[in-house]
């Protein structure tokens, strides 16, 4: 665990971090600015909370330039302790041991079928789409023991298939609670499991999983892009099943997300995932369980949506919002994802009873989710800060407790 903690405050928020562990480390503002590019007064907004730290670029730069991790920034280890997704974090050792030992635990009970497993993948990754980490938690366990034992088994290329879907999930699942070292441990499984299948959509689903971890490290970039645009280029004469087409799909949707953290084009991205998006209704029949469903039209706009809102382009969001409803959108997860675009747009705007509503359409689609946002929780707390005193005692005032910004 890091020895930097959050501050014991009533207002949380990235910038308090940041002055703690700057002061720490004995470095002024001016060095810290020069190191981030930008200007001195920027950080002091930061600090001072008068400015939220509302961009992946920005987080990454912060925490490069300090020398520590995001989750040193953001205080994410706090909703580890939230009751409501107890189920997933007390899983968590377990399912290291289970990854460590690749399955060869002291459990006696035997494993269920292999289509069974197969299908409760299929269960766990809707439960994971849709955020409800505390219901999927503790179905990992046990999932990932029975996936590595078929494989010791059979050594078939169907149990290995499954055991590379069920890694892959449990890489996404810890990625998203914030457990990046382990989930890069899950996803190395999961490319192990791909290359003795070698089909294009696991070793898409693996390479996926791996960008979107590096993308949460400072300085690990371009690797991300790297990691991504390379598996897509090397499979690419290979993509002809709806599974190879979602997975090659949202291979280019994270390329456009890591340039536009890079500050780079997203669009070639873009348009390649349009382009495949609309494959899907003529695509053969997918061999493998390695999915990725969420991949479609309407998330490849999601995805546009996101990205320039990573280039700070509210005005852009708010006239892509439009093309699609919420309804198009494939899971609950995606749907929280589209109002949190639109509140952070809002946000930008000034526009802060709007942002409030849309935030609170994204809560109600996915509350585990929402609620751990470092965006949410910077611009919630921004709006605590600034907006008018009647928006802050009434609904703003009980979202910024239910995101852990002040005490409930």
């Amino acid at each position: 665990m890091s020895d930097f903690q959050p501050q014991p405050e009533t207002d949380r928020y990235v910038g308090q971090q940041v002055r703690l562990i700057r002061a720490r480390r004995g470095i002024s503002q001016q060095v810290l600015a020069d190191r981030v590019g930008v200007s001195r007064s920027v950080i002091a907004k930061y600090e001072t909370g008068l400015r939220p730290v509302d961009s992946r670029r920005v987080l990454l730069a912060l925490a490069g330039a300090l020398g520590v991790d995001v989750l040193d920034l953001t205080g994410q280890e706090q909703e580890r302790l939230d009751p409501t997704t107890a189920g997933f974090h007390t899983a968590v050792p377990d399912i290291e041991t289970v990854l460590w030992a690749r399955g060869n635990l002291t459990d006696t009970r035997a494993p269920i079928a292999l289509d069974q497993l197969a299908a409760l993948t299929v269960k766990a990754t809707k439960l994971r789409h849709d955020c409800d980490y505390a219901t999927l938690g503790p179905m990992l366990v046990p999932m990932l023991t029975d996936a590595y034992r078929h494989v010791r088994d059979t050594d078939s290329e169907r149990a290995w298939d499954v055991l590379g879907a069920v890694t892959y999930g449990v890489a996404s699942a810890l990625r998203a609670r914030g457990y990046h070292a382990l989930g890069w441990t899950a996803a190395q499984e999961s490319e192990r499991a791909a290359a003795h299948v070698g089909g294009a959509a696991p070793l898409a689903a693996a390479a996926f999983s791996q960008g979107q971890i590096l993308l949460s490290r400072p300085g690990a970039l371009h690797a991300a892009l790297a990691v991504t645009v390379d598996m897509a280029e090397s499979i690419s004469a290979d993509v002809r099943t709806v599974g190879e087409i979602e997975t090659y799909g949202m291979l280019h949707l994270q390329g456009s997300i890591v340039a536009a953290t890079m500050g780079s084009d997203p669009e070639p991205y873009l348009a390649e995932a349009t382009e495949h998006a609309r494959r899907l209704a003529a695509a053969q029949p997918s061999t493998s369980v390695a999915r990725n469903e969420s991949f479609g039209p309407a998330n490849v706009a999601l995805w546009r949506m996101s990205a320039a809102m990573e280039r700070r382009e509210p005005g852009e969001v708010l006239a892509l919002a439009p093309s699609m409803t919420p309804d198009q959108l494939p899971n609950e997860g995606r749907k929280a994802q589209y109002f949190v675009e639109i509140g952070r747009a809002h946000s930008l705007q000034k526009k802060y009873r709007e942002s409030l509503h849309a935030l609170l359409r994204a809560e109600h689609a996915a509350p585990q989710h929402v609620r751990n946002m470092v965006h949410v929780r910077e611009l919630v707390g921004h709006m605590m800060r600034t907006a008018r005193r009647d928006l802050t005692t009434g609904e703003l005032g009980r979202l910024a407790q239910r995101v852990g910004v002040v005490p409930a």
